[in-house]
């Protein structure tokens, strides 16, 4: 009797557990799509992007959705765009990311790169790499976006 009620309650646990997990992975995807649904529309209604590579977010002093693509021309542009502003240029003259992230994994031998995105500050334009090195600090580096100079450089400490 004693281990029928044990396992029960057991039972229980694990299937409230499962449960919130599914409501939370659930949410965080639901919110997702939804956010690359509006950008979607932004990308529709104010670019000239006719291809959607991919949506992604640089969070600065003003957080941009960032959408990579090609315009009716074919040529390679990046958007930054927020619900009132909408910011362009095109990445044929950029710095290849992978060559960014050659650069970055050079310097950083045994780090984890965790997000390349580019960023945008004022008329300032440049890669933001986030990378977790082997000490668990994490490094936020901007790199211009045409010449691939290093321009900040910032290290957060494990709490």
């Amino acid at each position: 009797m004693f281990v029928r009620i044990i396992v029960g309650v057991v039972a229980v646990v694990l299937l409230t557990g499962a449960g919130f997990a599914y409501h939370l992975t659930s949410s965080v995807v639901g919110e997702r799509q939804a956010f690359d649904h509006i950008v979607q529309q932004w990308v529709h209604d104010r670019t000239t992007i006719t291809q959607i590579e991919s949506i992604d977010e640089y969070r600065g002093k003003e957080s941009y959705a960032v959408v990579l693509g090609k315009n009716q021309a074919g040529t390679s542009v990046v958007a930054w765009l927020t619900e009132k502003s909408a910011a362009f240029d095109s990445m044929e003259r950029a710095v290849p990311r992978k060559n960014v992230e050659a650069a970055v994994l050079k310097s950083f031998p045994e780090a984890e790169v965790r997000h390349i995105v580019p960023g945008l500050d004022k008329e300032q334009r440049f890669w933001e790499v986030t990378l977790k090195d082997k000490d668990g600090r994490y490094h936020y580096l901007h790199y211009d976006l045409f010449s691939g100079a290093l321009l900040t450089s910032y290290v957060l400490n494990p709490t």
